[in-house]
């Protein structure tokens, strides 16, 4: 590593204290570093979607059983609070930056398993890997971030967004060109963006310096905050799971080729990347209620016409769903960053724990509406479940200083 390489690295302000001027464009470059971890983590977590029409035929599935799949994976996000909570006071970012490899393992494996209980169990696997990078890592984006918290969690935020858009097109490529059983290959690369991430971010300081300190729990705070959102979330995780988790599913059962539909999938999520920047962006410029209000009304009026809509005109609404449903992810990041400085790591864990889980069961709930009423009339149900949300954001205040 170069000398210039290893000042930007070691310019980082730990605790409030700063230890060397930084600028705005050292900033970035670290944030962008660390989020290229969540991008190649969550390029893994991408395979599943398109996955679910081969394991749905393969072992003989219910849809709600496909469900189970992003139930499992989703669901290990409820120990996030718990690494959260360990990872204000001990460094885990090692431990972090080792997920792309192990999420990239049982991913990559997936499509080959044996049975439905070893699907599942890889899907779990990956699930605790990836709550360990959820938990611990947007923490340290955060404190790179100074006052631009909401442009550093966009900026983690199309990581992600740049990995589930990629994830789809690389796992259909790979089986409908080979064959499902060359996909383990595909686990190579989250061993090498591992490896070297843990040589690049080496030398990173821990996010918290008051480490050796009992730092209190501020549960009133974290509850006053969490509540609000916990219901937005629910609000939106329907909808979400309709027009994402459920899309490739939708368009094969309606005639669409297996390319089709997972590239259909990669430009939804593509698009959503504007969705994150913007929202972050909005955050900081217009503040966060302004950010919400207007990614609740505009995905909720973008479902109803996307589930009425068909050609050229569906495609472009579901550009507007994508990026208007995503608007809300860095908004939320932003407030749990902000208010609990302290305890960072802890309120993005339950932040992320439960927008995971919310997320996870609604596929599941998702999947059975599919097979029991069709996509049509479960497309209304979604539409209607956004509007409670237009009113939960009022209650939703950050944590005053």
């Amino acid at each position: 590593m170069s000398k210039s390489e290893s000042s930007i690295l070691h310019e980082v302000e730990i605790g409030g204290k700063k230890q060397a001027k930084k600028s705005p464009s050292s900033s970035t470059i670290k944030t962008i570093i660390v989020s290229s971890a969540h991008g190649m983590h969550d390029t893994y977590s991408g395979f599943i979607a398109p996955l679910l029409p081969f394991l749905i035929e393969r072992l003989s599935l219910l849809k709600a059983e496909a469900g189970l799949f992003i139930l499992f994976f989703q669901g290990a996000s409820i120990l996030q609070p718990i690494i959260g909570h360990i990872g204000d006071r001990t460094n885990l970012r090692k431990f972090a930056l080792v997920a792309p490899a192990v999420t990239g393992i049982f991913l990559s494996l997936l499509g080959t398993a044996p049975s439905f209980s070893v699907a599942l169990l890889y899907c779990l696997i990956a699930g605790i890997s990836s709550a360990a990078l959820h938990a611990t890592l947007p923490a340290l984006v955060s404190s790179f971030s100074g006052e631009n918290v909401g442009k550093g969690m966009g900026i983690w935020m199309v990581g992600g967004e740049l990995g589930v858009m990629l994830g789809p097109i690389l796992i259909t490529a790979v089986v409908t060109t080979f064959s499902m059983e060359a996909t383990p290959w595909l686990m190579i690369g989250g061993f090498v963006v591992s490896v070297l991430l843990s040589f690049l971010l080496k030398d990173l300081p821990f996010h918290n310096s008051v480490t050796n300190q009992q730092i209190k729990i501020p549960v009133k705070e974290l509850a006053a905050i969490l509540l609000p959102i916990t219901g937005i979330t629910v609000t939106r995780s329907i909808l979400r799971t309709c027009s994402v988790l459920y899309l490739p599913v939708f368009l094969t059962d309606n005639g669409s080729s297996i390319w089709f539909a997972g590239i259909s999938l990669s430009i939804a999520q593509g698009i959503g990347i504007l969705g994150t920047i913007s929202g972050g962006l909005l955050n900081d410029r217009l503040g966060y209620k302004i950010t919400i209000i207007l990614s609740l009304i505009v995905s909720a009026f973008a479902m109803i016409f996307f589930s009425r809509s068909q050609g050229i005109t569906q495609v472009i609404i579901l550009a507007i769903l994508s990026i208007s449903s995503l608007m809300i992810l860095p908004v939320g990041m932003a407030i749990v960053q902000k208010s609990f400085p302290k305890n960072r790591s802890l309120a993005n864990g339950l932040y992320l724990a439960l927008l995971f889980g919310i997320n996870a069961l609604a596929g599941v709930v998702t999947g059975a509406m599919y097979d029991r009423i069709g996509v049509s009339r479960h497309s209304t149900g979604a539409e209607l479940s956004h509007y409670p949300g237009c009113r939960l954001f009022y209650c939703c205040q950050e944590k005053r200083k």
